[in-house]
């Protein structure tokens, strides 16, 4: 377990809807992409998937960025190829279709590859890190990524005592889920800023108990607590 850092104090960003907040979301990624290539000439974006933050990217996709200067890579994907419509890969490659030819490194995570996390993880090395942003999305069992607490995985994906970046999540047939992909929390915790895109009341008050510690047991509680860096929530009723 990495040592309890001195977290700072989440900055919440209330919206009334989706839209406005997907437009808030994409104006702060945009600034703080021009802070870190006006920094150090270039910008490593890791993206979340699921549907809540694609409005978001898509705003983003249409700003005016030096793309080239921009590197983008997912940090959670489902163990499916890219024709089906669960790929996270898939969803992210629509948002961005008109910009996705001029990034400067676009990095998926699924391969079928005999070990498709033992690629991801090379490949996102090869990427390289930290990220200066992530997006990170968040579920009501208060999961962030793809590390749930269900899988199998879970524990070494939150320790991952072996320095990997990526680890497969892999569940029992009775679960119902989809075998994924996931960076682990150690990895998670390199970024140097982090924004949180979430809605629904139910989300919130998970958030707020892993703020406050009355839900510790999450995973996004722990990494908040082991988290250092600047924490930007986006937050909308629905």
């Amino acid at each position: 377990m990495m040592p309890t850092a001195q977290p700072q104090a989440a900055r919440w960003q209330v919206h009334a809807d989706a839209a406005t907040m997907a437009a808030a979301l994409s104006r702060h990624l945009q600034q703080l992409s021009h802070d870190a290539i006006a920094d150090h000439g270039s910008v490593r974006i890791g993206l979340a998937g699921g549907s809540t933050p694609m409005a978001a990217y898509a705003d983003f996709a249409a700003a005016a960025m030096p793309w080239p200067k921009v590197r983008m890579a997912l940090i959670d994907e489902r163990c499916v190829p890219l024709t089906d419509p669960q790929s996270n890969e898939r969803a992210i490659a629509a948002a961005f279709a008109d910009v996705m030819a001029q990034l400067g490194a676009w990095q998926g995570l699924y391969t079928e590859a005999a070990d498709p996390a033992c690629a991801a993880d090379t490949a996102v090395r090869g990427f390289g890190l930290p990220f200066d942003i992530t997006v990170i999305g968040m579920g009501a069992d208060g999961h962030i990524a793809s590390l749930f607490a269900e899988s199998a995985d879970y524990q070494a994906a939150m320790e991952a005592a072996a320095g990997r970046v990526v680890m497969p999540m892999r569940f029992a047939p009775g679960v119902g889920k989809t075998d994924r992909l996931s960076f682990t929390l150690p990895a998670l915790l390199q970024t140097r800023h982090v924004l949180f895109c979430i809605s629904g009341a139910d989300k919130r008050d998970v958030l707020e108990h892993s703020l406050d510690g009355r839900a510790r047991h999450y995973a996004v509680a722990r990494f908040l607590a082991e988290y250092a860096g600047p924490v930007d929530i986006f937050w909308s009723p629905a």
